[in-house]
């Protein structure tokens, strides 16, 4: 289970309250980076995204705690989000959320904000879902409940390791096999 993520947004406040209606979550500020928010899902996990200012990356902090003591203080070395003048325009990150909606609805509100979206038939028709550009600039794959079966059953080991075997010889470097997780960077 994936628990959180970061992206940076134009406008963390407005993308914090669109992604909380995609998930029918709540907003809540996010101290450790200015002017940012946190989106928590209502899905009884915990799922979130920290949404951070465009400008704002995450440098790992200097020197280590003492190795002996698991209970000390580690604040002063600790990861920080920081301003930077670097800002890409878009960026190989992108995140993949579960959704209560309806296709319709997801690109209601998304159309609303004004940004692209396109229903998407990944893998020639393998699954489907919601492509939104959040600012036409950060791609969320949002996934409607059936879009969502769907993807768990294509991502079930049984399933991978079948249509791995269909599809022998067809890579030119076949996954390695040591577990299953291995293989499914195939999928997103």
């Amino acid at each position: 289970m994936i628990n959180h993520i970061s992206i940076g947004v134009n406008d963390p406040e407005n993308v914090a309250k669109v992604l909380a209606e995609f998930w029918d979550g709540i907003v809540l500020p996010f101290p450790p980076a200015p002017d940012s928010f946190m989106v928590l899902a209502n899905d009884g996990r915990g799922t979130g995204v920290e949404i951070t200012p465009i400008d704002t990356v995450i440098t790992p902090g200097q020197g280590l705690p003492p190795e002996d003591d698991v209970t000390a203080p580690t604040e002063a070395y600790e990861a920080k989000f920081v301003r930077s003048e670097f800002v890409p325009r878009y960026v190989p990150t992108h995140l993949n959320i579960n959704t209560k909606l309806s296709i319709d609805e997801i690109k209601a509100i998304s159309n609303r904000e004004g940004w692209r979206t396109l229903v998407a038939n990944r893998g020639e028709g393998l699954f489907q879902l919601v492509e939104v550009w959040i600012e036409n600039r950060f791609m969320l794959e949002v996934m409607t409940p059936e879009q969502t079966e769907r993807y768990i059953e294509i991502t079930n080991p049984e399933f991978i390791a079948k249509m791995f075997a269909q599809l022998e010889g067809a890579f030119p470097h076949p996954p390695v096999q040591h577990g299953t997780t291995e293989i499914l960077n195939l999928i997103g």
